[in-house]
């Protein structure tokens, strides 16, 4: 069973996937006191679910990049759990990658090979990252294509012709898609409320490593540990 954790500077949440099916998902708002309510939504969540550390097989969580504060808790969170169970395995997500897996799907459907993720730094410049779909037809695998950069607002267009996007089709979800509404036909944006990386993201993203046998650490999307993705050093408060 995987128990996935993921938050940014306005929401925790967590999520519980076995097998790859969902047992539950719950999501908590928050304002600066994520280091408060973090041990007690998980045990809450935990006992909810009937679930003990005992059944988890694997802990994921995102590791950034996003709200400094939020990544640098989160992991320390998640550490202590590892040192306290060590039958559970760590598995840390880009959380980029998780939230371009929650439009992996869409992007299938509409005969999309690549996914834009754009990941809100509260500082006008947004953190993207583009990712290609492989093994199209069979069990979808994401390669990110670029590194993680902080792009300004304004820059968006321009960074879509740095990375040789404007010919192809390309799905972009995350922060600041609406600017991108009537810029061509090849730009396509994710059609769904969630516009945020999340648990289910997060959890989605380590079944399919786990159940494509991948190397986490040589993915560039997941790490056998617990590696913050600062992008910049205190990227948000």
């Amino acid at each position: 069973m995987i128990f996935a954790i993921e938050s940014n500077s306005l929401k925790l949440s967590l999520c519980l996937l076995n097998n790859g099916k969902l047992i539950s998902n719950f999501s908590l708002s928050f304002k600066n006191e994520l280091s408060e309510i973090l041990i007690p939504a998980i045990n809450n969540f935990l006992k909810k679910n009937t679930i003990t550390l005992k059944d988890i097989s694997f802990l994921a969580i995102g590791c950034g990049p996003g709200s400094f504060t939020s990544i640098r808790t989160l992991i320390a969170a998640a550490k202590g759990i590892i040192i306290s169970n060590k039958h559970i395995k760590s598995i840390g997500i880009n959380s980029l990658a998780a939230l371009a897996m929650s439009a992996i799907e869409e992007a299938k459907i509409k005969n999309i090979k690549y996914i834009i993720s754009s990941i809100d730094s509260k500082r006008e410049e947004p953190f993207l990252q583009t990712f290609e779909i492989s093994d199209f037809q069979n069990k979808a695998k994401l390669n990110p294509t670029n590194e993680i950069k902080p792009v300004k607002v304004q820059d968006l267009k321009k960074y879509i012709l740095e990375n040789n996007l404007h010919t192809k089709d390309f799905l972009f979800v995350g922060h600041n898609q609406e600017l991108l509404v009537n810029e061509g036909e090849n730009v396509h944006l994710l059609d769904s409320k969630n516009q945020f990386s999340d648990a289910l993201c997060v959890a989605k993203l380590s079944y399919s490593l786990i159940s494509n046998k991948a190397n986490i650490d040589q993915s560039n999307i997941g790490y056998n540990n617990f590696k913050p993705l600062y992008v910049r050093f205190a990227d948000i408060n």
